[in-house]
């Protein structure tokens, strides 16, 4: 016993000094860990370290119809937004008429960012209140105009950057009964003429632009189902070309920006005066094969294609994956070779808005069909329902969603433009109850986790949106469904903002790191304190050991 105790107490003595203090710090880092568990915000995994949540910006995104209000202020029109839920498509019979009411509480939101260390906001502009007749060669509004100068010098003087989508499903309804909208081939140049009123008039302070939010839901649920507004069931061959006149826009939208000379601007170009980037934000569920059957790991490839591919496959590589080509025959327009040249490149980022994956089953009958599946073969679910029916809990799905769009496109940049969840049943709790949203808290950890891992491997993702910074108008779903970081009380007439456990998570450990008197590190893994200093003692003995063979 006293032998096996002076071989413990040598060991402990040999230890150089600098050991010592690594484990000490470690048992430090433990102990804090163990303090912060108990104010019930969990600190995030130690894959997520210091030097990751450094070099990430980290913000929060809304989008305009489902936080401003102000549907008839100022010179604003309707969007087939207001027209559908004014007929009663909303759940509840909501409308997006107040909303959150940011457009007259921009002010203190900006300040509610800046209290929790948001320097990063993704916004959308409002088309038909820039533009109240839609259309080019039609007026501009400057009341319109007046409200978003305001609002990006707000954002500025608060130290956020603003991240600028120009459309985000609400066209003006001017447009959809001119031509049907998006369907319509005067589309591309009316929106082109939309993107060029706003490059003019913000592009000096707004230098990150995604021209499209989530087209997938854009061309299938508003142009092909007609689930969402303006609810006019196309079909396939609406879909389609909804699709592709919306990547043709982009397209053209991207030359305006980085090829076309200004004469305002003397001849040069808007990228070249205002330094500015032009990205596009697609939304994809992952897909994992059920099981290893030939006819399920062709599902999932093909299920990533016909949703994913379908608009990255164009910006990356100039046309559509074969495998759409071959299963949608002629409802799949053709580009030509000019459009296809414009297309390929046509973006400085890539945007992902990312939610949940599921499980994909093919067919021995055909290689078109895809089957998605929230159960495995055991029935068990791919993870925890959220109260959104089409979103489950499936943090690894984002790993590897992103090395797939790595391996695939390597995209030189990523942003995450959209991730975020919907607790169960938080429409019905008291505020006090919302707030503690450990449903949420626990999302964010497991997916950050997640999205760590791959910068870790060398994914380029630089920017990360949570959504939403409040709880804002949820499309069909109205206000029973909450996605913010933020509690907003709709039954009070100050619509009172109230900061969840979730944005007090996002705040401490992503918007706030590196701030002065912010935990700097997740445990004592992050920073990789102990290997760090083991690697530096093994180098300092084999030193030592080269120097004795050398005397």
């Amino acid at each position: 016993m006293i032998s096996r105790l002076i071989r413990i107490l040598r060991g402990v003595l040999e230890k150089p000094a600098h050991l010592l203090l690594a484990g000490s710090l470690c048992v430090l880092l433990r102990a804090r860990k163990a303090r912060e568990m108990q104010d019930g915000i969990p600190p995030p995994s130690d894959v997520c370290t210091i030097d990751i949540r450094k070099s990430t910006n980290w913000g929060v995104a809304t989008a305009s119809y489902q936080v401003e209000g102000a549907w008839n202020e100022d010179g604003r029109t309707p969007s087939v937004w207001d027209v559908f839920a004014h007929k009663g498509m909303i759940k509840n019979n909501d409308t997006g008429d107040v909303a959150t009411d940011m457009y007259h509480k921009y002010p203190q939101d900006f300040k509610l960012m800046r209290r929790l260390g948001i320097k990063h906001y993704r916004f959308s502009f409002s088309w038909n209140r820039i533009l109240p007749e839609g259309g080019k060669g039609t007026p501009v509004n400057p009341k319109g105009i007046d409200f978003y100068n305001k609002m990006i010098d707000e954002m500025i003087k608060n130290g956020i950057r603003p991240y600028g989508t120009i459309f985000h499903w609400d066209l003006p309804q001017v447009l959809q009964e001119n031509y049907d909208g998006l369907i319509g081939d005067e589309f591309i140049e009316d929106y082109v003429n939309y993107a060029n009123v706003l490059f003019e008039n913000f592009g000096d302070r707004v230098h990150d632009w995604m021209t499209f939010n989530e087209p997938w839901v854009t061309c299938v649920l508003q142009y092909g189902r007609g689930d969402f507004a303006p609810g006019i069931p196309f079909g396939e061959s609406g879909q389609y070309k909804c699709g592709h006149n919306l990547l043709i826009a982009h397209a053209k939208t991207y030359e305006l920006y980085h090829k076309t000379p200004q004469p305002s601007l003397d001849g040069k170009t808007y990228a070249e005066v205002q330094k500015g980037k032009i990205g596009i934000a697609l939304n994809i569920e992952y897909l994992e094969p059920l099981t290893q059957a030939p006819e399920d790991v062709a599902a999932a490839a093909m299920g990533l294609e016909k949703n994913l591919g379908w608009y990255a496959d164009p910006l990356f590589f100039g046309d559509y994956p074969d495998s759409l080509k071959k299963c949608t025959g002629t409802n799949l327009p053709s580009f030509t070779a000019e459009q296809s040249a414009l297309l390929k490149g046509s973006l400085d980022f890539l945007g992902i808005n990312f939610y949940t994956g599921k499980y994909a089953k093919g067919s021995k009958d055909g290689a078109c069909v895809v089957d998605t599946k929230e159960y495995d073969v055991d029935g068990n679910p791919i993870g925890p329902l959220a109260e959104s029916v089409w979103l489950r809990v499936v943090p690894w799905a984002f790993y590897k969603l992103l090395k797939y769009v790595d391996d695939r496109y390597h995209p030189k940049e990523i942003a995450i433009t959209e991730n975020g969840v919907s607790v169960p049943k938080e429409g019905d709790m008291t505020v006090q109850e919302a707030i503690h949203d450990k449903f949420r808290v626990d999302y964010y950890r497991g997916y950050l986790e997640n999205l760590c891992k791959a910068i870790s491997e060398g994914v380029q993702v630089k920017t990360y949106f949570a959504w939403s910074f409040m709880d804002n108008f949820e499309w069909r779903e109205g206000y029973s469904q909450r996605f913010g970081i933020n509690y907003v009380d709709f039954k009070s007439p100050a619509l009172t903002r109230t900061t969840k456990d979730s944005g007090r998570f996002l705040a401490k450990y992503f918007f706030k790191v590196g701030q002065p008197g912010v935990p700097a590190t997740a445990g004592c893994a992050d920073g990789n304190v102990v290997k760090k200093h083991r690697k530096a003692h093994k180098n300092q003995q084999q030193q030592q050991q080269h120097n004795g063979q050398q005397g």
